[in-house]
């Protein structure tokens, strides 16, 4: 592994569609220089203000499944008939600079993160109710064919919400970041992710 303490790990956002985890993942970067955005890839269309390599990377399928074939990517998922992928280089160069990646990922593909770097923070995103996720689908231009789904969709994530390490609720946008940033720090500072940095204090001690 990478940095021996683990004092930079993955941080890893979770959320049903329209919890909120895009909003919080982009304030989070605004706020917090330790935080630096690992960038996913997908096959769907782009959104009104999307662009391609800083939302995501818009690939098309073939180019996708490619760098499925070429383990390119930390983990990959088939969500309401798209692909979305993390490539697991850009994670690593994050890390090596001394900064925490954060990764806006679905359940499954938290559970893939986890696998490769079992140091991993996970944070699963809820919305403050039921009313709250309909009104964001909708907002965000989804018909009620698509609301449907995706509120089918929410209840099986929400259900793998125990597998997180943390739950935070998405009513107000600065109290989820608030909460999300005091999680960040109490992790940095657990003893476990400094044994290096204790280690050479007591070498200096004895001499």
């Amino acid at each position: 592994m990478r940095n021996k303490d683990f004092k930079y790990f993955p941080l890893v956002i979770s959320a049903p569609s329209g919890g909120g985890k895009s909003a919080v993942r982009d304030r989070l970067l605004k706020k917090d220089s330790r935080f630096r955005f690992s960038i996913t890839c997908t096959t769907r269309k782009k959104r009104k203000g999307e662009i391609n390599g800083r939302d995501y990377f818009f690939v098309s399928e073939s180019g996708f499944k490619s760098l499925i074939k070429s383990g390119k990517l930390l983990e990959w998922a088939k969500v309401h008939g798209n692909y979305y992928g993390t490539p697991a280089r850009s994670v690593e160069r994050i890390l090596d600079k001394g900064f925490i990646p954060v990764m806006t990922i679905d359940v499954k593909g938290a559970a893939s993160v986890r696998k490769r770097f079992p140091h991993a923070v996970t944070v699963f995103l809820l919305p403050p109710g039921l009313n709250a996720l309909e009104a964001r689908l909708k907002k965000r231009g989804e018909s009620i064919e698509s609301v449907k789904v995706r509120i089918a969709t929410a209840m099986k994530e929400i259900e793998r919400s125990y597998e997180f390490d943390y739950a935070v609720i998405n009513d107000k946008l600065e109290n989820a970041v608030k909460d999300i940033i005091g999680i960040v720090s109490a992790e940095s500072m657990k003893v476990e992710r400094n044994a290096g940095c204790i280690y050479e204090f007591k070498k200096q001690l004895q001499r």
